[in-house]
């Protein structure tokens, strides 16, 4: 018996499996061809569909937050049922994806954005999955700062400081980028400055 090659998705097929996506998301933009986003605020929602190797595509979700050096946080996939989809399954399956993206993605992809919820939700995920990271630390101070917190983003700004010394100098380009944000963050939010600091970051 002749064994069956797999073949990955190709970026037409792809484009066709996520045009059909794109109409149940009317109020979203595309981005990079096979994404939807929309933004509000310092925060932009992104739902993308990834070519996978054995052929299937999978759908997942993501906040990234606009006044920082490109962190992203709450990111995820869909569970185990829905989350890679196969193209003879696309058609029959579409329906449960959505219902399921629905359900699973934070926060809602159907409701508003709403910044405080998302840093609540940015919040409960760092201390659920006791989150080391310079990349959600650094985001939640970033948002503390921008709705007023100015207590908690201080809080926030010291842990990615320590975090990153603890690590000493070899630290990814990446870090010393976050490193240096945060540095700048809370020398602003001393001046009283975090809002012409964070709206001089901002990029879409």
């Amino acid at each position: 018996m002749m064994a069956v090659k797999i073949k990955p998705l190709t970026k037409q097929q792809l484009a066709e499996f996520f045009n059909d996506y794109r109409g149940v998301f009317p109020d979203w933009a595309v981005e990079h061809d096979t994404g939807l986003v929309r933004v509000q605020g310092p925060i932009k929602q992104h739902i993308a569909f990834e070519a996978l190797r054995d052929g299937a595509y999978r759908p997942s979700s993501a906040i990234e937050v606009l006044v920082t050096p490109g962190t992203r946080i709450l990111s995820s996939f869909l569970d185990i049922k829905h989350r890679e989809i196969l193209p003879r399954d696309h058609v029959a399956r579409m329906p449960k994806v959505i219902k399921a993206m629905e359900e699973q993605f934070q926060p809602s992809i159907r409701r508003p954005l709403d910044i405080t919820e998302v840093l609540r939700l940015g919040e409960y995920e760092v201390a659920r999955d006791r989150v080391e990271n310079a990349n959600h630390l650094s985001a939640l101070a970033a948002l503390n700062a921008y709705v007023g917190n100015i207590e908690r983003a201080l809080l926030w700004c010291k842990q990615v400081e320590e975090l990153l010394k603890k690590k000493g100098t070899k630290l990814a380009d990446w870090e010393l980028r976050l490193a240096q944000f945060a540095q700048r963050l809370r020398e602003a939010i001393e001046r009283d400055e975090q809002q012409s600091f964070l709206g001089a970051m901002t990029h879409h």
